[in-house]
């Protein structure tokens, strides 16, 4: 897709990654103008894009040839990811629960913006290195 000896899928986590971004500061902004289940429904469409299309990359890379992937900068990459996905499933769960501690709420969301934009950063980086 992107010129590039990735795969298709590679490339499509790629462009989901790049879209999140985006999607999250939308749902920002509807939450902040009173739309709370549009905020809602963002981040749920937004986080299963993103499981869906971490789980085709990872199919990908486990059944096809990979290029060799710079362990340090995997390690960087997924010290953001992994806690990234599992703050964002944990929002979610907590989401009807943000009405008793919306600030708790917000606090976790800031976090968790931080954690996805280091997410993509470093995973643009990963792609960079490795294809």
């Amino acid at each position: 897709m992107f010129g590039t000896k990735a795969g298709l899928f590679v490339d499509v986590f790629l462009l989901v990654q790049l879209l999140v971004l985006p999607a999250l500061l939308v749902a920002v902004a509807a939450v902040r103008r009173g739309k709370v289940a549009r905020h809602a429904r963002i981040m749920q469409v937004a986080f299963y894009a993103f499981l869906l299309s971490v789980i085709a990359f990872e199919v990908e890379v486990r059944l096809g040839p990979t290029p060799p992937v710079p362990l340090w900068i995997l390690g960087i990459h997924l010290s953001f990811a992994l806690p990234a996905l599992g703050l964002w499933a944990l929002q979610l769960v907590r989401g009807k629960q943000a009405f008793l501690d919306p600030a708790a709420h917000r606090r976790r969301g800031r976090i968790l913006l931080a954690l996805l934009s280091a997410t993509v950063a470093t995973g643009f980086w990963l792609y960079a290195a490795t294809y």
